[in-house]
């Protein structure tokens, strides 16, 4: 890629369940959306959600997006729909429940990427399993194991990305919770 911010697209999904109702509270002069969309913003050139179909209808058609019509909320089905809009290059997936991190950590993977079918940060202090698979660079070829992984009744994408990816140790200045890792 000769210039990957402006060629990779960021996947922020917003499809879930567990925080819709906080997507459009107030956080200062913006609202919590606006706030996570423009800080993907600020490193990508081309940013979209993932939404649920009745999303679509609510508030969050003013930014670009892809439906994920798959009436499960889990995170695996809004990747799948991520990587069969974007085709056949790798794209960035993010979460708008991650919205603290420090820009250089996105930076640093895109930088680090080399075709690998998932790039992303494991927890030095744990083991690999101990990662954030919403915060991470995905190739397209893994929407075919995300469909493997749901036909055999399994939503919990982390071991799949320990056994098909390549993980990271999170710098020891960064806390694991700045990417969700709990």
């Amino acid at each position: 890629m000769e210039n990957p911010f402006r060629e990779m697209t960021c996947y922020v999904l917003a499809g879930g369940k567990r925080g819709r109702e906080e997507h459009f509270r107030k956080e200062g002069p913006q609202t919590r959306l606006e706030k996570s969309y423009r800080r993907y913003a600020t490193i990508f050139e081309r940013v979209a959600l993932v939404l649920k179909e009745d999303q679509a209808r609510e508030k969050y058609l003013n930014f670009p997006h892809v439906c994920d019509d798959d009436a499960a909320m889990a995170p695996a089905h809004g990747i799948k729909a991520a990587l069969s809009e974007a085709g056949s290059g790798p794209v960035f997936i993010g979460s708008l429940d991650i919205g603290e991190f420090p820009l250089q950590l996105i930076v640093d993977l895109v930088k680090s990427y080399n075709g690998e079918p998932f790039l992303g940060y494991y927890d030095p202090s744990g083991d690999k399993k101990n990662h954030q698979p919403l915060f991470g660079i995905y190739s397209p070829e893994m929407a075919g194991k995300i469909d493997e992984m749901l036909a055999e009744g399994e939503c919990d994408l982390r071991d799949l990305m320990v056994k098909q990816g390549r993980l990271m140790p999170l710098p020891d200045d960064v806390p694991a919770e700045s990417i969700g890792i709990q």
